[in-house]
């Protein structure tokens, strides 16, 4: 083998070596972040008063929740699927770790493999009428941050939307339901001075089956407003609860329509 090869392979090694050792440290710093994050968020002890009646669909999805059974302060799932940056891109492995409360909050941390070597992270918060959203690569080198009256909007109406995932929070008083004329059910959640709106739709049996909003869709470094979905797939028992366990996220309508994200909520853990 002629030395300039042995040079130029002895160079890649060192390189292919240097990033891994740098994404794990990247990777490291951020779990680290975020574990910090979510203990204070879990010893955040804020509660809202609960609603009196409720819609018959909304009050049908919460017994058959088991929350009766199985309360909590905090709810941690995991996620494991694909992610879609766009239309016809390639999809993505995303983990993702979701703390939320029976109250309009939620913690977030993703991660995205690029390819072998490339990894992004992005972290997310919804709290007290502020959200922030911070994109990383490797974890610790920032690429993009969001944070403005219109995302936090945004992340409410997301923070309502998972409410698919969090039955308690479907009960918090800071939720008014309205019956629209095609049977779905409005919700209008209200968090200070902020309110966000989404439409719980029921399936054939009459139940909670789906959710649709207007979100902001982050579009390189720009936030754009487009209709979003989340559809249930298949529903499961996870920590004593039953949640939607594989779930699809779309972006867009009619033929500009693509998934976002298609995932399995893998572990549920009550704190």
């Amino acid at each position: 083998m002629p030395p300039i090869v042995k040079k130029l392979i002895a160079v890649l090694v060192i390189l292919v070596v240097a990033n891994a050792a740098f994404v794990l440290y990247g990777q490291a710093s951020f779990d680290a972040t975020f574990q910090s994050l979510a203990k204070a968020f879990a010893e955040n002890n804020a509660t809202e008063p609960k609603a009196g009646a409720l819609p018959s669909p909304v009050e049908s999805y919460i017994e058959r929740s088991g929350l009766a059974n199985h309360p909590y302060k905090t709810l941690v799932t995991e996620c494991d699927g694909e992610f879609f940056k766009a239309p016809g891109k390639r999809g993505m492995p995303m983990r993702a770790l979701t703390l939320l409360r029976p109250t309009p909050d939620m913690l977030r941390a993703e991660k995205l493999e690029a390819n072998a070597l490339v990894t992004f992270n992005a972290l997310e918060s919804y709290h007290a009428s502020r959200a922030k959203l911070q994109a990383m690569l490797f974890g610790i080198i920032p690429t993009g941050e969001f944070r403005s009256e219109a995302f936090a909007r945004s992340e409410l109406t997301r923070v309502l939307a998972y409410g698919l995932f969090n039955p308690a929070l479907l009960a918090c008083g800071c939720i008014a339901y309205e019956t629209a004329p095609d049977g779905a059910l409005v919700a209008t959640i209200r968090d200070g001075n902020l309110t966000a709106t989404a439409r719980f739709e029921l399936d054939a049996k009459g139940e909670i089956a789906a959710v649709s909003a207007k979100r902001l869709r982050p579009v390189k470094k720009e936030l754009v407003p487009t209709s979003w979905r989340l559809e249930v797939l298949a529903w499961g028992e996870r920590d004593g609860l039953r949640l939607p366990v594989k779930v699809k996220e779309v972006w867009g309508e009619g033929d500009e329509a693509f998934v976002g994200a298609l995932y399995e909520v893998t572990s549920a853990k009550r704190l």
